[in-house]
């Protein structure tokens, strides 16, 4: 099997195997590689790592905490993942989405969920995170030790998991980021244009600086200055984590023209200085100076191999 070539997983595949749960860890590098979609829908959840998610032709950055909706139709697969990458995915019957959405009606506007080009996406925060782990990991307890009512408690583990990711928005924050402005900030995520800053943002689309900064502050809430900055300080903590080099050719490296206004930025990203972030990345891996201390254990049994 080539990683290219499109599998087609069917849910009986998994439900018909006794030890199937409704919950599995998933981190097994050749199995995420396989480009798949399904006729079912996906819940999954990065529970610790980052990669690049693959998925409709496009690219979506993943780290801890992401919480992703796939839909049959949707193809993908991971790419670029660390060493420590693994995800919790839940299996979702096309059925149970359908009543799921039935019972939420209109007003909660499915819709966006489901025809959107690119499967929708959330980030967790780390309290946001352990919850959500904690409740799947009650319901695989349901199924052991409560078989009659677990399928009940699987609909409203489901429900609760996306209201919360995906709740409705105001109005004001409901319109679709344009195709550009997405590609845009992928392509910002390239050292080589996020060290260039605002001009590389200018060239890259044909467009002026005043338009890109309207439609980040639209569709982002960021300015384009914070997009960079991002990016920047995310690629400098991974410097300053995994290496010796100097803090000031660090900063130099990433982007940053003045030294004073890195540490300030770095300080209010971090909460700690870029000093104080090397010498707690010998004790603590940086994924998770970068993400918040995350449940690295968990009851969540291992998922199927494909």
């Amino acid at each position: 099997m080539f990683y290219n070539d499109l599998v087609k997983l069917r849910l009986s595949r998994f439900t018909g195997d006794p030890s199937h749960e409704y919950a599995s860890l998933i981190g097994e590098r050749r199995q995420l590689r396989i480009r798949h979609s399904h006729d079912y829908f996906e819940l999954f959840l990065v529970n610790r790592g980052t990669a690049q998610h693959l998925v409709n032709g496009s690219v979506q950055r993943l780290k801890t905490g992401s919480v992703v909706f796939i839909r049959p139709d949707d193809s993908h697969s991971y790419d670029d993942m660390s060493e420590d990458f693994e995800i919790i995915n839940v299996l979702i019957p096309s059925e149970t989405v359908r009543a799921l959405f039935d019972y939420l009606g209109e007003g909660f506007e499915p819709d966006r969920l489901l025809s959107c080009p690119l499967p929708p996406a959330a980030q967790a925060a780390q309290r946001e995170h352990e919850a959500i782990v904690k409740e799947l990991e009650q319901l695989i307890l349901s199924r052991r030790i409560r078989r009659a009512s677990s399928d009940s408690v699987f609909r409203i583990t489901l429900l609760h998991i996306i209201v919360t990711c995906f709740p409705i928005l105001p109005d004001k924050v409901k319109s679709e980021i344009p195709v550009w402005l997405r590609w845009l900030t992928l392509e910002m995520m390239k050292k080589e244009y996020f060290t260039e800053g605002l001009p590389a943002m200018a060239r890259l689309v044909g467009k002026s600086e005043e338009h890109i900064s309207r439609s980040c502050r639209k569709y982002l809430r960021k300015s384009p200055t914070e997009l960079i900055n991002d990016f920047r300080l995310e690629h400098a903590a991974r410097s300053i984590a995994s290496t010796n080099d100097k803090i000031v050719d660090i900063s130099s490296d990433a982007g940053f023209e003045s030294l004073s206004h890195f540490y300030h930025l770095f300080k209010k990203a971090y909460g700690i200085s870029p000093l104080g972030f090397r010498r707690a990345a010998k004790d603590r891996p940086a994924d998770e100076l970068l993400f918040g201390a995350l449940p690295m254990e968990s009851r969540i049994p291992k998922g199927q191999a494909l």
